[in-house]
């Protein structure tokens, strides 16, 4: 009898420590060690949650979305044909012709006859490029097409009263056509601009 009533004691003691509950393991997930906010509420230092990580990637965003704008508008009405430096004065004298070359076109079905150009530098009264001239970028536009060269020019001095630089494998426009042409250039530290209006496309050349 007393070994019955020994065994009982001890099943309901084992039932009884099976339904205690275990101690919570649960932990917070690594980068949540703080209170976590919603969307739209402040946190503890007064800053929206949404705003923190709208901030984050807009200045980023921005750099890759701004456009370059290498000349404004407005610049191609205002800037000048010829620029005096000390006693010299320095315009542009440009040609542009075609060339073909032996690849499909844009258009899938010919060969491409692309604009290539002879920019130049030149003075008045046979004076000398001012030293420390420098060609920075070069933009032809016609209509609202705009063809920028800006790295890798191919700049050569004519003797010492010009200074060329060489664009080739331009835009397919056509012969007979019109373009604006812009330069950059920098003297002593300042950027100057000049403009030559309405250069007329020549004909398609062939050979060298």
């Amino acid at each position: 009898m007393k070994r019955q009533v020994m065994l009982a004691l001890v099943m309901s003691l084992g039932l009884a420590a099976c339904s205690e509950p275990e101690p919570s393991s649960t932990r917070p997930e690594s980068g949540q060690d703080g209170p976590s906010v919603a969307p739209g509420e402040k946190g503890p230092d007064g800053e929206r949650a949404d705003e923190a990580e709208t901030g984050a990637g807009e200045g980023a965003a921005a750099e890759r979305l701004a456009p370059e704008t290498p000349l404004p508008a407005d610049l191609w009405r205002s800037a000048p044909s010829e620029v005096t430096l000390g006693d010299t004065v320095v315009t542009l004298d440009s040609r542009l012709w075609l060339r073909r070359l032996p690849v499909i076109g844009a258009d899938g079905t010919a060969p491409s006859d692309m604009v290539h150009a002879s920019v130049k530098l030149q003075t008045k009264e046979m004076h000398q490029i001012p030293k420390g001239l420098e060609i920075q970028r070069v933009l032809l536009m016609q209509g609202d097409q705009q063809w920028l060269a800006k790295e890798n020019l191919d700049i050569r001095a004519e003797g010492e009263l010009t200074l060329e630089v060489s664009l080739y494998e331009g835009p397919e426009w056509l012969p007979g056509s019109a373009v604006d042409i812009a330069v950059l250039l920098t003297y002593k530290g300042e950027e100057i601009r000049l403009i030559q209006h309405g250069v007329i496309i020549g004909p398609l050349r062939t050979g060298d």
